[in-house]
């Protein structure tokens, strides 16, 4: 295949400042292949490295972690991938002999590579990956669906910190795209009811869409409708309250309101990022015994969110609700950060000529 010399992409120059530039296309270095974008999908934390970079990435940056496309070229010493293969990858990258890696837990690398943080990233027409963070997709997965590989992976991770267990009562806070498959995610585990909080209509109605409703249904709570939203959970859940709470908007009110709902020895996962110091009731977590979990990445979910991307039941790919070609990513940033009350996940796409 032969390769441009340059391609388009999309580069934080400072803070604040997303452009579309023109780059040398990547060189595959040993072990890593080189990707042809076919679509990445926009993430919350994309749009929080424009606004506020926490990661303190060196900038200019090409952003991007979520893509899917084809092989493009090969490094040296790879076997398992060849030229035009359909895959998808996931963009945490573990440096496997850190004493965090040396542990099983290689997704807290103390040495962690990051694609669009060490490296640039998928909001470009050509990415380049380690093989070994490279999968090849499903039959019927297409490009767009692929890109959501790590977020279904994180998802998984957040459900499995909380434990969450059949017949528990399940909150999720937070209605956007990953709050949206961390309840859809839950109630794989048949919990005896899950109840999900958060601010947008459109949005709670796509927790159990019709084709892939379940039992028991979602109750869902819109706080904008509601005068207190910690009561009208109390409400749902009967006055008990919930075993696993997970947090997927990153609010104080949002931890306060899953603290206060969690009924004796209950689990709280903080799963989006916080990004200011936060109170906690420590006297209510004494006396309740509750536990407080991180969810930071995935403990090698990989091959298991592909099966769940391939799940009909799931129906993951409505997750994704707008694909906007790349020409026009202004729009697709746009809708990302500002129409939540039409859109989930937003895909850029790239011609697939030759796919």
């Amino acid at each position: 295949m032969s390769l441009p010399p340059t391609m388009r992409a999309l580069q934080l120059r400072t803070l604040g400042h997303l452009a579309e530039v023109e780059l040398p296309v990547p060189c595959p270095a040993p072990g890593e292949v080189l990707i042809r974008t076919i679509a990445t999908t926009i993430c919350t934390s994309d749009l929080t490295d424009i606004k506020r970079n926490p990661f303190g990435t060196e900038l200019p940056r090409v952003l991007g972690h979520e893509g899917a496309g084809v092989v493009a070229a090969l490094g040296e010493d790879v076997a398992e991938l060849q030229v035009g293969d359909r895959v998808t990858a996931h963009p945490v990258i573990p440096c496997g002999a850190c004493e965090s890696c040396g542990r099983g837990l290689g997704h807290l690398c103390d040495r962690m590579g990051h694609l669009a943080i060490d490296r640039d990233g998928a909001f470009a027409e050509y990415f380049a990956m380690p093989a070994r963070r490279v999968r090849h997709l499903p039959e019927g997965v297409d490009f767009a669906v692929a890109a959501l590989l790590e977020p279904v992976a994180v998802c998984l991770e957040a459900v499995r910190r909380g434990r969450v267990a059949e017949g528990e009562t399940v909150l999720v806070l937070g209605d956007g795209p990953f709050g949206i498959m961390i309840a859809r995610l839950a109630l794989q585990e048949r919990p005896g009811q899950l109840v999900m909080v958060g601010r947008h209509d459109f949005r709670l109605r796509q927790v159990c869409p019709e084709r892939t409703r379940r039992v028991p249904e979602a109750v869902t709570i819109n706080e904008r409708r509601v005068d207190d939203a910690a009561a009208a959970v109390g409400e749902a859940t009967g006055g008990t309250g919930v075993d696993v709470a997970i947090l997927a908007a990153g609010s104080a009110e949002g931890v306060k309101l899953c603290l206060h709902s969690l009924r004796a020895r209950g689990r709280l996962v903080i799963f989006s990022s916080l990004l200011d110091p936060v109170p906690i009731d420590l006297f209510r977590l004494h006396v309740k015994e509750l536990e407080i979990l991180g969810a930071c990445n995935d403990q090698d979910y990989l091959d298991e969110a592909l099966t769940c991307l391939s799940d009909p039941a799931l129906s993951l790919a409505s997750i994704i609700t707008h694909r906007v070609p790349f020409a026009d990513w202004r729009h697709a940033i746009e809708l990302a950060s500002q129409r939540k009350d039409e859109a989930l996940k937003v895909a850029i796409t790239f011609r697939e000529e030759s796919a």
